[in-house]
C-alpha cells in the first residue's frame, strides 16, 4: 500500500499538479496515518523527484517564507558541515549571488559523504541536476584546472610581494587593474566575489591603517603599467620568460601573448592583438 502511495505522490510531484498532491494527501492520510505519510515524502517520494520538482513542492506546500527560512537553515548546515570537515571558506566553498553556493570537487563529496548509504544514489543524481543552477563549481579552480597550475595562489603571493615596494596610491592602481583585466576575461569570477576575496587575501598582513589607505584610494580611474601586470601574469602561470617582456632586446612574444588571453582582458581581448601579429608575421605572408 505504502508503494502505491509513493507511486502516486511521485507522479503529481513530478508533474507538478497541486490539486493532485493535495488530493493524494487527503486519500491517504487516513490510511497510513499523519506520521507515516510524512515520513513517506519526506524521505521517499522527495529524494526521487527532479530538482525542480523538489523546490517546488517546498513553496507551495510550506509557503514562501517558510521555504525561504528552510533554505537559510540548509546553506546554515552545509557551512557548518564543510567548516567542521576543515574546509576553508573563500577557498573550498563560498555563497555567490541569489543564495548559490561555490564548492570544490572535495567539498562536494564531503557533502554526498554525510547522505545515508541507501538514499546516496538518488541525492547524487539531484545533487548533479543542480549544480547549475544552485552548487556550481568555484570558477577559480576551474581556471586553475584549466591552465594546469595554481595561478590565484601564485598571482596572490606575487601581489603581496607588490604591496611591500609600491606606494598605496600605486598598490591601489595595481590591483585595481589587475582585477578589472581578470574580472573582464572571466566575468564568473565576479558572481563569486573573488576581487574581495582577492583583495583580503593580499591586505591581510599589511597594517590595518595602510590597508585603509589603500582601499579607499580616491583615484575613480586607475592606471598601471600593463607589462609589468602581464609579467605577473605570465610568472603566476609559470612561465620561465616572464621577466623578459620588460627588456629593450626582448618583448613580448606571441606565445606569451596566447597565454595572457586565457586569463586576462583589456579594452581588447588580447586574441584580437595575436590575430593581428600573426597575419603580419613574415612567415605568413
Amino acid at each position: 500500500m505504502p508503494a502505491t502511495a509513493k507511486c502516486q505522490l511521485l507522479k503529481a510531484l513530478n508533474q507538478r499538479d497541486t490539486s493532485g498532491v493535495k488530493s493524494l494527501i487527503v486519500k491517504w492520510q487516513p490510511i497510513l496515518g499523519s506520521e507515516k505519510l510524512t515520513n513517506l515524502i519526506v524521505n521517499e517520494v522527495m529524494l526521487e523527484c527532479d530538482s525542480d520538482s523538489h523546490s517546488w513542492f517546498c513553496q507551495i506546500f510550506l509557503g514562501q517564507a517558510q521555504y525561504q527560512q528552510m533554505g537559510e537553515k540548509a546553506q546554515s548546515n552545509v557551512f557548518q558541515t564543510l567548516l567542521g570537515a576543515g574546509l576553508e571558506p573563500g577557498k573550498d566553498f563560498s555563497f555567490g549571488s541569489d543564495s548559490r553556493i561555490i564548492i570544490s570537487d572535495r567539498a562536494k563529496q564531503i557533502l554526498l559523504s554525510q547522505v545515508p548509504q541507501e538514499h546516496r544514489a538518488s541525492f547524487e543524481a539531484q545533487f548533479e541536476a543542480q549544480l547549475e543552477s544552485s552548487l556550481v563549481l568555484d570558477p577559480v579552480t576551474t581556471i586553475e584546472q584549466q591552465l594546469g597550475c595554481a595561478f590565484f595562489t601564485n598571482l596572490t603571493e606575487i601581489a603581496i610581494q607588490q604591496m611591500q615596494v609600491l606606494s598605496n596610491s600605486q598598490a591601489a592602481a595595481y590591483l585595481g587593474v589587475l582585477l578589472a583585466g581578470l574580472v573582464s576575461r572571466h566575468p564568473q569570477l565576479k558572481d563569486v566575489d573573488f576581487p574581495t576575496r582577492f583583495i583580503f587575501n593580499i591586505l591581510q598582513e599589511l597594517s590595518e591603517e595602510r590597508a585603509m589607505l589603500i582601499l579607499n584610494d580616491p583615484e575613480t580611474n586607475p592606471q598601471f603599467d600593463e607589462i609589468i601586470i602581464f609579467g605577473h601574469l605570465l610568472a603566476a602561470m609559470g612561465d620561465k620568460e616572464y621577466h623578459r617582456i620588460a627588456d629593450e632586446e626582448g618583448g613580448i612574444s606571441l606565445e606569451q601573448l596566447k597565454k595572457l588571453d586565457l586569463v586576462w582582458c583589456g579594452e581588447r581581448r588580447l586574441s584580437e592583438i595575436v590575430a593581428m601579429m600573426e597575419k603580419w608575421h613574415p612567415k605568413n605572408r
